[in-house]
């Protein structure tokens, strides 16, 4: 797998200096980015690099990066055309949705049946949509998991699935047997880490959360608890086996993905690029 970046993970300081701050983060050497809607990159209406197309398409090419995935949120089909346009002019051919809460079983129906629009929407650019999970996409309804539903309930033709391994594994699940349960569906990873000190189980629902609550937003930011995460092999998840799992089922892409850090976020990821540079199986070019 080659390895990328969610810029969510440098947000603080996107806000500080955005253009120089997407500067720093190719001259460090990650060339293949996830753009996030975050209030820094307002430009553009916040498509997720705060430039405009030609702006976007020159930066990319003088600094060899590629735009390989892009987070839409929330979902409004009307915006989201536009988002869909911008992206497919800089050569972006994924597009996904970076969250979402189901209130019950009926709302989970209504909730995949626009992203199956949204994919329509997309495969119609020649483009591909995608959902990204957190942990709540493993709680149960009717006995199988929401990420069951989610990719039995979506068209796998229209609808891809980014696992982030973090979250899969703060919902009680193994991420390497959910790589190889979603292997058709996968367009790409997530990584981070969960350190060791974090004073809770790395499973929300074995302490912290009844695996029956129901979500929103306000329980996603409880569970979201800063000290809970750390740079990618400063934490006790098994990455190696999650790049191996990556590999062997043909994942192009492992993107860091840096939700919270103590660090400043240009150090923390370089950390965890110096870290991705120790496992086997990763490639950078």
């Amino acid at each position: 797998m080659k390895v990328g970046i969610q810029l969510y993970s440098v947000k603080n300081t996107l806000a500080k200096d955005p253009f120089g701050t997407l500067e720093k983060v190719a001259k460090m050497g990650y060339r293949y980015w996830e753009t996030a809607q975050v209030p820094a990159l307002a430009m553009a209406n916040n498509y997720g690099l705060g430039l405009e197309v030609a702006d976007a398409k020159k930066f990319l090419a003088d600094n060899d990066v590629k735009i390989i995935g892009a987070h839409v949120w929330p979902l409004d089909l009307d915006a989201y055309q536009g988002f869909l346009d911008y992206h497919a002019e800089i050569g972006n051919d994924k597009v996904g949705l970076s969250a979402s809460f189901f209130d019950d079983m009926d709302d989970l129906k209504e909730k995949c049946e626009l992203y199956n629009k949204a994919g329509e929407m997309a495969k119609k650019q020649g483009m591909r949509f995608y959902y990204h999970n957190h942990f709540h996409e493993f709680q149960k309804y009717d006995g199988k998991y929401v990420m069951d539903w989610i990719a039995e309930l979506t068209d796998p033709e229209l609808v891809g699935l980014q696992l982030d391994t973090y979250w899969a594994a703060r919902g009680g699940v193994d991420p390497v047997e959910m790589i190889d349960r979603y292997k058709d569906r996968l367009v790409n990873l997530h990584q981070k880490d969960f350190p060791e000190d974090a004073g809770e189980p790395i499973n929300l629902f074995e302490e912290r959360l009844d695996p029956n609550v129901k979500m929103n937003n306000d329980v996603y930011h409880f569970a979201r608890r800063p000290t809970s995460f750390s740079e990618v092999g400063t934490g006790i998840m098994d990455i190696q086996a999650i790049i191996n799992a990556g590999n062997r089922i043909g994942v192009p892409y492992i993107l860091l993905e840096q939700d919270f850090t103590a660090m400043d976020e240009m150090d923390s990821i370089k950390v965890s690029m110096d870290a991705f540079h120790k496992y086997d199986g990763i490639e950078w070019a």
